[in-house]
């Protein structure tokens, strides 16, 4: 169930209502954004409103059909959450596709909650939204819920700014196909108009101890009599940093092994260029000639789409492994707590920071601050000199930047 705490619940009681309202009010493609900061605990407070949603609907007889649409593969890790969730509570069924009634007379129904992937129905040709002999076309199971079976359809568009820019011609052509009754879209950086609107404050989630109370930009300051190449530099002061946590953490008696994120420069492409190479060369070779720090003795992980090692059990706590090596892939949604530095090798043309950018050191490992003010703070290294970092203006008050000394 729900930890007890004070924004969640007040969150979880507003979006109930303010569902509601919604289904009452006539026409459909009503908008209820829920803006949240990450590390709030934005999919546990959805799981309980749709608990309390579904469970107050019911004492009055009424039903609807849910839908979860997410992009990348997070809709899995949602999924997955929730099913823990509900085997609890057993007021809601998640389903994935398969699992659905793909029957002549199939419907999503009652009970169930669909979850779906952005990428499975966000082009034409994908089988999910195009009929088959074996089986019936999204459009037609959520046309055939509507309208022969009565039951309004509330699809929920987790990282509802990921369907935006270049995805939103075909993200509008999507939901106006299924045509739900109400959309309920979560983000942390919201970019609908809404019909209506639940917002929780950073400074909410920070009074809860629930995230860092602050994240610090140490831009790279080159020395040339140190004898080290600026990302050499660059890597030995996030490792300093690193060691600094984990050494508070044993002061106070925790287990807690803190975690140095590596984050490659190309945000988008899969495959590697050869600045990128070079610095992976690089970091493997230092990490391992001057730190011990290796694949093979498990204190080193790689996450890129063609290399993946010792990933299992990376989010607990006292995992072994110190550093990951990582591309922007994986930060959508991947939720590891004892992350406490990260080292952001930037494109030229890639400036802007805000919590999208450091969102994976946001989190408290225990959900407390500590005595130790150092253990309540992110701490973020990059290759951009201090005057070219621009702070995303709506972050300006949680994140700063300061000068290394050297």
């Amino acid at each position: 169930m729900i930890k007890e705490i004070s924004y969640q619940t007040d969150a979880v009681n507003e979006l109930v209502e303010k569902t509601i309202k919604l289904l009452d009010a006539s026409g459909s493609r009503k908008k209820l954004v829920f803006k949240a900061p990450t590390g709030s605990g934005k999919t546990v407070m959805a799981s309980q409103m749709l608990d309390e949603l579904t469970t107050q609907l019911a004492d009055e007889g009424r039903e609807v059909a849910l839908i979860w649409i997410a992009p990348n593969k997070l809709h899995q890790q949602s999924y997955l959450k929730m099913k823990n969730y509900f085997t609890e509570t057993r007021v809601l069924c998640p389903v994935p596709y398969d699992e659905l009634d793909h029957s002549a007379g199939g419907y999503i129904h009652p009970g169930e909650m669909f979850f779906v992937n952005w990428e499975s129905i966000n082009k034409d040709k994908n089988i999910m939204v195009r009929e088959t002999e074996s089986s019936a076309s999204l459009y037609d199971l959520t046309r055939r819920t509507q309208e022969e079976y009565g039951l309004p359809i509330i699809v929920i568009i987790d990282e509802e700014h990921m369907f935006g820019g270049r995805a939103a011609k075909q993200s509008e052509k999507v939901l106006k196909n299924i045509n739900p009754k109400i959309e309920i879209r979560i983000s942390a950086t919201p970019i609908t108009m809404p019909d209506a609107m639940v917002t929780v404050s950073r400074e909410q989630v920070i009074k809860e101890e629930m995230i860092k109370d602050g994240i610090t930009i140490n831009p790279l300051v080159s020395d040339p009599e140190s004898g080290l190449s600026e990302n050499e530099y660059l890597l030995e002061q996030a490792l300093t940093k690193r060691e600094e946590i984990k050494a508070a953490y044993e002061r106070l008696d925790r287990r807690i092994n803190p975690l140095l994120l590596i984050q490659l420069p190309n945000d988008n492409s899969e495959t590697l260029d050869e600045e990128e190479r070079s610095i992976i060369e690089m970091v493997k070779a230092r990490l391992e000639t001057v730190h011990d720090i290796t694949t093979n003795n498990g204190r080193l992980a790689i996450w890129l789409s063609n290399d993946k090692q010792n990933l299992e059990g990376l989010e607990n706590d006292h995992n072994m492994t110190e550093v990951l090596l990582f591309k922007q892939a994986i930060a959508l949604g991947w939720d590891c707590p004892r992350a406490a530095v990260l080292l952001i090798f930037r494109e030229i043309q890639s400036t802007s920071f805000g919590v999208q950018t450091v969102g994976r050191i946001m989190r408290m490992p225990e959900q407390k601050y500590y005595p130790d003010p150092l253990l309540n703070h992110g701490w973020v290294y990059t290759n951009l000199s201090r005057d070219r970092i621009e702070i995303v203006a709506e972050d300006m008050n949680y994140i700063s930047k300061r000068t290394l000394k050297r």
